[in-house]
């Protein structure tokens, strides 16, 4: 009966030994599938902002992009008007769509209509209107592109306030000169902001 008793603790010893490193098997891969989940999750976060940051990046070319056609168009507008102001007041007269105008502001007016019957002001309002929601969408930038946002806002504000000139006011000279002014700077403001996204 000792013999059976004795072999009865045995295979209860190996049992319990077994037990115990079943035990540290499961505890050392539960350890293991834990630091890989974690591992894997990491690379998932960076490559999240990895994407983030192109994105981001791509918004920022995109509202760079609309900036420029947006100056352009305006800068095209704005010529066209000091053109007809000029050539009203000392060419005796501006031709528009065929109609001699001698009057500078029916010329403006003319020149205005003109604009607005050939869709150039919608298009300005129209590209306007994207860039907004493209600055929409640039807001809170990633830490990396926190300096190419500031200098984006300052071009977006540019390219705003020259917007403002597209509906002549005022005389002439000032006039001429406020927009060639506005338009230097927001051609200064968006040579920063094209070095900062290159």
């Amino acid at each position: 009966m000792s013999n059976l008793a004795q072999e009865d603790r045995e295979k209860e010893k190996k049992r319990k030994l077994m037990l115990i490193v079943l035990t540290f098997v499961l505890i050392i891969a539960a350890f293991a599938s834990i630091g890989a989940y974690h591992k894997h999750q990491e690379r998932v976060a960076a490559e999240q902002k990895k994407k983030a940051g192109q994105k981001y990046k791509e918004n920022l070319s995109s509202a760079y992009n609309q900036m420029v056609a947006a100056g352009s168009m305006m800068e095209d507008i704005i010529n066209g008007y000091t053109e007809v102001w000029h050539a009203a007041i000392w060419n005796n007269g501006a031709t528009i769509e065929g109609q001699r105008y001698t009057d500078f502001n029916m010329a403006l007016a003319a020149q205005m209509t003109s604009y607005d019957t050939n869709g150039d002001l919608a298009t300005v309002e129209a590209t306007m209107t994207a860039l907004d929601q493209k600055m929409d969408k640039l807001k809170n930038p990633p830490a990396k592109f926190k300096d190419e946002y500031a200098v984006s806002l300052d071009a977006y504000t540019a390219v705003k306030d020259m917007n403002t000139y597209v509906n002549p006011s005022g005389s002439y000279q000032t006039y001429s000169q406020i927009t060639n002014e506005k338009d230097n700077e927001l051609a200064s403001k968006l040579n920063s902001l094209e070095v900062r996204i290159d």
